[in-house]
């Protein structure tokens, strides 16, 4: 058996010569700390998380934009053109027209967004909060629109309302009346405020487009850390087929991490919080642990003199206390693993602790645990509560066994 850490085991569990003072606060500051660092990782990867999901929602990972911002034509030598770079995104045309939203008293100004009926549209789905999205595949849907829980307050509204819309085309003003179809919430206030759904096809003859016609084309089912890439990609992609004259014109790729640059900025601003946190935690389970382990050897200086009288080494003595300072930091890891990890998992099924959607974008405080994450977590706290305990452990070994009696 390991004599050094029996012993250290009988020191903890016994508490004997000393209170239990020690024990306590070493036990409760490891588990605070960890509890506190499971926290801001679960919460800030989780809000990051959700932020990013919902900006890749709202817009398109790339967009292609014809060079005098106005209108393109979806030609399948465009398509082609981009799907040769790009051969697994999605793509799909969309047109984007202001208008006036007006009823009888009051009116909104906002955007409405028309894309291919065959895209994708679970995202938009995913925000509806009262009737259906229209099948704008089919033609009795064309003049069936999508407006938001804050655009159907301001203006009086509900599902099945109808409303007129006007758009400004070529400096001429055309009418055309909507039914509201569904109402959406996405908790993004400049979102909602602005953007509205409406039939591609609809839109289309208002403006006076064909069916290949739109002024972008959105490009989605790229992720985040292969934009930048890929937009680099189709960019000389796109530059080379104009050069040689396999395009009409030139045109220009933008990206998400463009247009949201704001909210990306923000978020990685978080990083460095969750830095100073942990340095911080770190920082009071060492002191903690340190402050604990002087009252274990304070309480302990006689039987420590006995030791060094009966032959037993500096290294012993040292490893002695490591050991006990270690599974005293153990025992609150464990305890603040159950606490942590059991609290979050509450609020990631539970929603019990909401947010307010115009501040925090979010209904509720965010969680995602990411398990590697926390393996990772304990392992770097452990480590360095060792690295830590080696100061107070070295004091322990070098106290004077012909000392101790006048101590007493």
């Amino acid at each position: 058996m390991n004599t050094s850490f029996w012993i250290a085991r009988r020191l903890r569990l016994r508490g004997v010569g000393g209170s239990t003072t020690g024990v306590v606060i070493a036990v409760a500051g490891v588990a605070l700390a960890l509890i506190i660092m499971e926290f801001t990782l679960a919460i800030v990867v989780g809000f990051k998380d959700g932020i990013r999901s919902r900006l890749m929602g709202f817009d398109a990972q790339l967009t292609v934009c014809p060079a005098d911002g106005k209108t393109l034509e979806a030609s399948p030598v465009l398509i082609d053109a981009v799907h040769k770079r790009l051969p697994d995104a999605d793509i799909r045309l969309s047109l984007r027209q202001p208008a006036l939203l007006k009823t009888d008293n009051d009116f909104e100004g906002l955007v409405f967004l028309a894309q291919s009926p065959d895209a994708d549209f679970s995202f938009e789905k995913s925000n509806i909060v009262a009737g259906e999205w229209p099948d704008y595949a089919s033609d009795s849907c064309d003049n069936k629109i999508v407006i938001s829980v804050p655009t159907a307050q301001a203006l009086g509204l509900g599902v099945g309302d109808r409303v007129y819309s006007t758009f400004f085309i070529d400096g001429n003003v055309k009418m055309r009346r909507h039914t509201i179809a569904a109402l959406f919430q996405s908790n993004f206030g400049e979102y909602d405020k602005t953007v509205a759904y409406a039939s591609l096809r609809g839109i289309q003859r208002v403006t006076g487009l064909d069916s290949l016609g739109g002024n972008r084309l959105d490009i989605r089912g790229i992720q985040l850390d292969e934009i930048a890439t890929k937009a680099e990609r189709l960019q000389a992609g796109l530059i080379s087929d104009a050069a040689a004259g396999r395009l009409d014109q030139y045109y220009p790729v933008d990206s998400v991490l463009r247009t949201g640059a704001l909210y990306f900025n923000w978020l990685s601003l978080l990083d460095t919080n969750v830095t100073v946190i942990f340095i911080l935690m770190l920082s009071v389970a060492g002191l903690t642990l340190i402050s604990s382990l002087f009252i274990l050897i304070l309480e302990r200086v006689t039987m420590i003199g006995v030791l060094r009288a009966m032959g037993a080494t500096k290294p012993f003595i040292r490893r002695i206390f490591i050991d006990m300072a270690m599974r005293l930091a153990g025992l609150g890891m464990i305890i603040g693993n159950v606490v942590g990890i059991g609290l979050l998992l509450l609020q990631k099924y539970t929603h019990a602790v909401p947010l307010d959607p115009d501040m925090y974008y979010l209904n509720s405080v965010p969680v995602e645990i990411n398990v590697w994450a926390f393996v990772a977590l304990n392992i770097g706290v452990a480590v360095v509560t060792w690295v830590i305990l080696v100061l107070p452990a070295r004091l322990a070994s070098s106290i004077d066994p012909a000392k101790t009696v006048k101590y007493e």
